[in-house]
């Protein structure tokens, strides 16, 4: 997947182009992202999430190889964390008379954040990369939303950092995924690894841990920056999706952020809502969180809603979605909490849509264990209760 040499020469280019006023004005900024590509009616969508210090995010519009540039279509800077700010670009160009094939997408500019913590990064150019196989038809091989990756790494004894990757895809396609180091990260973390079937990333050990250090250059304006990890999602038509960002060290006497509980719903498209509440507790004392604690009154929503949306109220953490008209499959639905300190973390509500409760991947999905508490509700008015499991995949297990 990864061309070492092609890569410096592009990022060089592209650094090349812009100049030195414009990248030297925010030198050291950039601190992670994804770029995920889609096909409809010949024109290629690329939603591009990325990561920045405080008050520094920028644009940097992808290139098609074979195709050229694209064109920025929306921006949007979410400012609400007190770690970082978050930016999502949504990018378009045709393609409907490009040669078919994989077609490879790239951005990039300058410059990673200062080095510190770890210092496992060179604070030097960036690039992101991702491709999509262009046969002609309709295309959504990978759905990947950064959100629900809980960046924070306890470095406390026995809670090891365990969280998913959480992509699916939409194409159904099978999907594996590898940590191959992104331009300019030199090492991996010690201890960490990524399934290459499930996605699920861990780090285990507790000096492995530790040496994730708290990045405390600038002033502390790169809070949170404090060890950098990559890899890539790959579909088995050719397609992936590249994933570059930084763990977050903590401890007993950080601010932690909340712990939102994930959880997987099995159901029979409706009618009836489904009804879920979310959970989040505060790693402080222990507790649910409540005021002054706050929910992000927005859900970020997967690939897939085309008819009516689930809504969601803030103050209950209450979910309700009609299901009417949808197709049966897999569907994302996030919701985020923050603390007091304006620390968040997303909760990701997995719902398996089937037609009958022998049809996959209700069928292949277990309920939770005997004893086990299941957090929000299932209610299915009229066609019964068709499966619930539950999981708890954040980024401590003790």
């Amino acid at each position: 997947m990864k061309k070492p040499l092609m890569k410096t020469l592009i990022c060089a280019a592209i650094a090349t182009s812009l100049g030195s006023v414009a990248i030297t004005a925010e030198a050291s900024h950039f601190r992670g992202g994804a770029m995920v590509p889609t096909i409809q009616n010949g024109i290629l969508t690329v939603v591009q999430t990325t990561f920045w210090r405080k008050n520094t995010s920028e644009a940097n519009t992808p290139t098609v190889t074979g195709v050229g540039g694209m064109t920025l279509q929306s921006t949007a800077t979410d400012t609400s964390d007190s770690r970082y700010d978050r930016r999502t670009n949504v990018y378009t160009v045709d393609v409907s008379n490009a040669t078919q094939g994989v077609l490879n997408i790239t951005a990039g500019s300058c410059c990673r954040v200062a080095v510190g913590g770890l210092g496992n990064w060179s604070e030097s150019s960036w690039d992101l990369n991702s491709a999509i196989a262009w046969d002609g038809t309709n295309a959504a091989p990978i759905t990947f939303d950064f959100g629900t990756i809980q960046p924070e790494v306890s470095r406390l004894a026995g809670n090891d950092y365990a969280q998913g990757l959480n992509a699916t895809s939409p194409d159904a396609l099978a999907l594996s995924y590898n940590q191959a180091l992104n331009l300019n990260i030199n090492s991996q973390v010690p201890g960490f690894t990524v399934n290459t079937t499930t996605g699920q990333m861990t780090i285990i050990g507790d000096a492995n841990r530790a040496l994730i250090t708290d990045n405390t250059t600038l002033g502390g304006q790169n809070v949170g920056a404090d060890a950098a990890f990559s890899g890539n999602i790959i579909a088995s038509d050719g397609s992936f999706v590249e994933f570059d960002w930084m763990f977050d060290g903590v401890d007993a006497a950080s601010n932690q952020a909340p712990m939102v509980d994930d959880a997987v719903i099995n159901a029979l498209v409706g009618p009836g809502p489904i009804l879920h509440t979310f959970t989040a507790t505060d790693p402080e004392d222990g507790a649910l969180l409540g005021p002054p604690g706050s929910w992000d009154p927005i859900l970020v929503l997967g690939a897939g809603f085309i008819n009516a949306l689930p809504t969601f109220d803030p103050n209950t953490q209450m979910l309700s979605w009609d299901t009417t008209g949808y197709a049966a499959g897999q569907y994302l639905i996030q919701a985020r909490a923050f603390d007091s300190n304006n620390v968040g973390d997303f909760g990701l509500l997995t719902v398996n849509l089937c037609n009958s409760p022998n049809d996959p991947p209700c069928a292949s999905t277990p309920p939770p264990p005997p004893g086990i508490p299941v957090p929000g509700t299932l209610l299915l008015m009229g066609l019964g209760l068709a499966g619930l499991g539950w999981r708890r995949n954040k980024k401590e297990q003790n």
